[in-house]
């Protein structure tokens, strides 16, 4: 199976780089803190974001969407989590944890509040990602998105690809690179405002030309945006 080839190397290749511990689980109690210690800075920001636009009446329920070992959701204690990850990791006991493809999400049209993405959205071309984040969430909901590599244009974009390439061969998991998509951050605002987003705050961030050399860096982009039709 497809997903389980891709859940296993790319596993393999985390565990190798320290973002994974001895228990097999993507989170910040088992790997390295350097890596750490800026995703865990960004998705503090991301919850102080959500907190001042989340104007509903009531708990926001939140998809975190590539959710590795579902670690995120004790950032977001006034909502309710739902995780979903292509891993099949065992569910923390405060977490809703399902195995999913992000370009088909199992949830309903219009169901859930938030999509969160803590350095996940760049794993799915732009345009599905955004889409289906768009078709999942209700009129006004959030879109957040953290620490996934953006690029100001088509150039960067594909020069970011082959040294993404270079590296998942070097490591010995050239396949993952079919896997990872850089975000253009042109084709970004397009598929926000095709789908119904305003943007509320963009940052691309600054990202090193061997952003392998910096592992656990911060990439610093920072989308929020929120659907206003569908």
């Amino acid at each position: 199976m497809a997903a389980d080839r891709f859940a296993a190397q790319y596993t393999a290749l985390r565990r190798q780089e320290g973002w994974i511990g001895a228990d097999g689980r993507e989170d910040p109690e088992g790997g390295e803190p350097r890596l750490w210690r800026g995703r865990l800075e960004s998705v503090a920001q991301a919850a102080t974001a959500l907190s001042s636009q989340w104007t509903g009446p009531s708990r926001p329920v939140v998809v975190d969407i590539g959710s590795g070992g579902g670690w995120a959701a004790r950032y977001f204690g006034d909502a309710d989590i739902i995780a979903i990850d292509l891993l099949d990791i065992d569910s923390r006991p405060d977490v809703l944890q399902v195995r999913a493809d992000m370009r088909s999400l199992p949830l309903r049209d219009h169901t859930v509040d938030v999509a969160f993405y803590a350095a996940s959205l760049h794993y799915a071309p732009v345009s599905n990602a955004i889409g289906e984040a768009a078709r999942v969430l209700r009129a006004g909901g959030l879109l957040v998105a953290v620490d996934s590599p953006m690029y100001g244009d088509r150039r960067r974009q594909a020069l970011a690809e082959a040294r993404s390439a270079a590296y998942y061969a070097e490591a010995g998991f050239p396949e993952l690179a079919a896997h990872y998509h850089p975000i253009d951050v042109t084709a970004l605002r397009a598929a926000l405002a095709s789908d119904g987003f305003k943007v509320l705050r963009l940052e691309a961030g600054v990202t090193a030309r061997r952003w392998w050399e910096r592992l656990g860096g911060p990439e610093r982009s920072f989308l929020v945006a929120r659907l206003l039709r569908r």
